[in-house]
C-alpha cells in the first residue's frame, strides 16, 4: 500500500511539473507554424523558466528520496516529517518518570517533603531579596519531562513566553502536563513570589487538587459562570492596578519595584470552552497578553483545538507552544510548524513537543506520583516558614441569605464619628455583604450621611432591611426612635427613647437625645396630597439636619432625590427600564443576575454617587424569617 502510494505521488508530482513545460512548448510551434515572429520573443523565456524549474524540482526529489529512502508525505497526512521523529517518540513514550524523580524529590517520604520544599523556597526568597531578580536562567527553568536521551526537559516562561498555548486532543495529557508545570513552580517558588488563578472550563476535575495549593488566589470552574465573570474582571483590575505602581515609582517593569507583588499565573483549561461561553469578556485575556510580560503576569491557555480559538491579538504576544497528541496535522502545523504532533500515538500519552520560537524539543510529560502529597507538603512549608496567607484575587458572588449577626459590636468599638461626648451613636450599622463586581465584603451602612430611603415591592425585604436597622439602633444610647406604623385607620406613632449615655463629668450639660424615624409603607406621606395627621410631621422630620429618617417605600414615585435622602437601598424589580428610573445605572444592572430580582434581601446601595449590589441581614428574633415581610 505504501509503494503504491508513493508511485501516486510520484506520477502527480511529473505530471505538474511537464504539463506547464508541454503547453508553452507547443504554444511556440503554433507561433512557428503561423510565424508570428515577434511572439516567439515573448514565449521563450518562459518555456526556459519552466524547464529549469522542473528539472530543479525533480533533481532535489529524488535527491531528497536517496537520502531518507522514502518519499515526502502528501499534504494533509498524518505523518512525521522525517523517520527520525517515530523513533524519537517511541524513545519518549519509553521513559515513564514520576515527577518527583524528576524533582529530585523520590526519596522525601512526607514527613521530609515540606522541609525539601521550604529549603528550597528560602533559597529562592534569599536570591530576590539579595538583589538578584535576574538570577541566572537556569534558575527559573521548570522541568515538565523528560526527552528521548532521559534527561530532563525544561520550561521558561518568562524568557520563552511570556505567554504559553498548549493544545493537544482529549486523552493527550493536556491536564497533567498542566499539573506538572504549576507544581514545579509551587515547589520551586514561594507563595510571595507565585501565585495562581485556575480557570477550568471541563467542570473543574483538571485543577481538583492544584486549587489547594497555599499560593492559590482564585479557582473557578464552567459550572459557575458568574464566578468566571468575576475572575476575568479581577484580572483585569490586577493589571491595571499593577500599571499604576509601575507608573507611581518611575519603573520599567516590576521588578524594579521596592517590593515586587508576585508573579501571577493564569492558568486555563479548555480555553475555547471560555471563548464559547463568554465571548464579550476576551478583552481581559487579550490585555492580560499584551500587557503581562511588564507587569509579572503570565497567562498559560491550554485548549483541544487551537485552529481559530486564538485571537491574532493574543497570539502575537505568545511565544511559547506545546502541542501534545492532535488529529489533523493543520493543528500541529499551527503551534509547531511541522505535522509532527498528528502522528503521536493514541498509546503515547504526554508525548508531545515543545516550540519557543528558536528550536522545537519533543518530551514527555513527567505526571506527579500524588499531587495531594506535594500540595500537602507545600502547606506545611507555608505554615512552617510562616508565609501570610494569600489574600484572594477575587470572591464568590452574593449568597442568597446572609444571617443576622448575633449581636452588634459595643458602640465604644464602632469607628464614627465623634460629638464630644464619645462616639456618635450615628456610627454605621452592620447590615450585610456588599458586592464591589470582584469581592464581598462587610456592609456597614452610613447613619451620619443623612436619610435613608429602602424601596421595593411587597416580598423583597424592605420591611426586613427596615426591621435589621432598628434592631442595630435600639440598644444605642442617646436615641429617640420614632417608629410610624400605618393601620386601616392611618399611621400611627410609637416612640422609644433607648438607654441614656454614660455618667459624664458634673460639669458638663447632658447632650440631647438624637432623634430618629423609622417609618415603614410610607410612601403615602411623601404624597404631597396627603391628608393624615401625621404627613406635616414626616415632611418636618425628614427636612430636619438634627433628625434622620429611616423610610421604606413601594416605589419611588413621590420620592424627590437628594432632598428627601442622601442614601438609597433600591430592591430591584427585573425591568431594566425600572430599575434606572429608581437611579440604578446600567452598569449595576450588568452586574446582577437573572434571579436578583426574585431573591428576598438582594438590593443595591445607593450613596455618594457609587453603586454596589448588597445582601441585606435576616433580621433576628420571632417572626423575622427569610422571606417574608414583617408588618409588625
Amino acid at each position: 500500500m505504501t509503494t503504491k502510494r508513493h508511485q501516486d505521488g510520484t506520477t502527480l508530482f511529473l505530471i505538474s511539473m511537464v504539463a506547464p513545460v508541454a503547453g508553452q512548448t507547443m504554444m511556440l510551434l503554433f507561433m512557428i507554424a503561423e510565424r508570428r515572429w515577434m511572439f516567439i520573443g515573448l514565449i521563450v523565456p518562459g518555456l526556459i523558466g519552466c524547464l529549469a524549474s522542473a528539472l530543479g524540482a525533480i533533481a532535489a526529489r529524488r535527491r531528497t528520496g536517496r537520502t531518507t529512502g522514502r518519499s515526502e508525505p502528501a499534504t494533509g497526512t498524518a505523518m512525521a516529517s522525517d523517520s527520525g521523529d517515530a523513533a524519537l517518540q517511541a524513545r519518549c513514550a519509553g521513559y515513564a518518570m514520576p515527577l518527583e524523580r524528576l524533582l529530585g524529590l523520590r526519596q522525601c517520604d512526607a514527613s521530609g517533603l515540606w522541609r525539601v520544599i521550604a529549603r528550597r523556597w528560602d533559597q529562592a526568597t534569599h536570591m530576590r531579596t539579595g538583589g538578584m531578580r535576574g538570577s541566572p536562567t537556569a534558575f527559573h527553568e521548570i522541568p515538565v519531562g523528560v526527552g528521548p536521551d532521559g534527561r530532563p526537559v525544561t520550561v521558561d516562561l518568562p524568557r520563552s513566553g511570556p505567554h504559553a498555548l498548549v493544545a493537544g486532543t482529549t486523552g493527550s495529557g493536556k491536564s497533567v502536563l498542566l499539573q506538572s508545570w504549576c507544581l514545579g513552580l509551587a515547589l520551586r517558588f514561594p507563595p510571595t513570589m507565585v501565585n495562581f488563578v485556575f480557570l477550568d472550563f471541563k467542570g473543574g476535575a483538571a485543577f481538583q487538587t492544584l486549587h489547594r495549593l497555599p499560593h492559590t488566589v482564585g479557582f473557578v470552574s464552567d459550572l459557575s459562570l458568574d464566578h468566571a465573570v468575576r475572575a476575568l474582571r479581577a484580572i483585569e483590575m490586577e493589571l491595571k492596578r499593577r500599571e499604576r505602581l509601575v507608573a507611581e515609582h518611575h519603573a520599567t517593569d516590576v521588578d524594579g519595584l521596592p517590593s515586587p507583588p508576585p508573579r501571577l499565573i493564569v492558568v486555563i483549561d479548555e480555553f475555547h470552552a471560555l471563548r464559547q461561553q463568554l465571548p464579550d469578556y476576551m478583552a481581559q485575556l487579550v490585555s492580560l497578553a499584551s500587557l503581562g510580560r511588564s507587569l509579572g503576569m503570565h497567562l498559560i491557555a491550554c485548549t483541544q483545538n487551537p485552529m481559530g480559538q486564538v485571537g491574532n491579538d493574543m497570539k502575537a504576544n505568545i511565544g511559547l507552544n506545546i502541542c501534545l497528541r492532535v488529529r489533523d496535522s493543520l493543528q500541529s502545523s499551527e503551534l509547531l510548524g511541522t505535522a509532527d504532533a498528528a502522528a503521536i500515538s493514541p498509546g503515547h500519552p504526554g508525548v508531545g513537543y515543545i516550540h519557543d520560537g528558536e528550536s522545537r524539543t519533543i518530551f514527555r510529560c513527567a505526571p506527579p506520583r500524588s499531587a495531594d502529597a506535594l500540595t500537602m507538603g507545600c502547606d506545611r512549608a507555608a505554615r512552617f516558614l510562616g508565609q501570610p496567607d494569600v489574600e484572594p484575587l477575587f470572591s464568590p458572588p452574593l449568597p442568597k441569605c446572609v444571617p443576622s449577626t448575633d449581636g452588634e459590636r459595643p458602640v465604644a468599638d464602632h469607628v464614627g464619628r465623634h460629638d464630644g461626648h464619645g462616639v456618635d451613636a450615628l456610627a454605621p450599622v452592620p447590615f450585610g455583604l456588599m458586592d464591589s463586581g470582584v469581592r464581598t465584603l462587610p456592609l456597614e451602612l452610613p447613619l451620619h450621611l443623612g436619610n435613608i430611603a429602602i424601596i421595593g415591592a411587597t416580598g423583597r425585604g424592605k420591611t426586613s432591611a427596615l426591621r435589621v436597622i432598628g434592631e442595630r439602633l435600639r440598644s444605642r444610647p442617646g436615641l429617640e426612635i420614632t417608629r410610624i406604623v400605618k393601620t386601616p385607620e392611618g399611621y400611627r406613632r410609637h416612640s422609644v427613647v433607648s438607654p441614656a449615655r454614660p455618667a459624664m463629668p458634673s460639669d458638663a450639660p447632658p447632650p440631647a437625645p438624637r432623634r430618629i424615624w423609622m417609618v415603614d409603607d410610607a410612601e403615602a406621606l411623601l404624597d404631597p396630597l396627603c391628608d393624615d395627621a401625621l404627613h406635616e410631621d414626616f415632611m418636618e422630620a425628614i427636612g430636619s439636619p438634627r433628625c434622620l429618617v429611616v423610610f421604606a417605600l413601594g416605589s419611588s414615585r413621590h420620592l424627590r432625590f437628594p432632598e428627601h435622602c442622601s442614601v438609597r437601598i433600591v430592591f430591584p424589580t427585573g425591568d431594566r427600564t425600572v430599575d434606572m428610573m429608581a437611579g440604578i445605572p446600567s452598569t449595576t444592572l450588568s452586574m446582577l443576575g437573572a434571579d436578583d430580582a426574585s431573591i428576598p434581601g438582594r438590593a443595591v446601595l445607593l450613596m455618594q454617587s457609587k453603586a454596589f449590589p448588597v445582601q441585606c441581614h435576616a433580621p433576628s428574633g420571632p417572626g423575622s424569617g427569610r422571606t417574608g415581610e414583617n408588618t409588625s
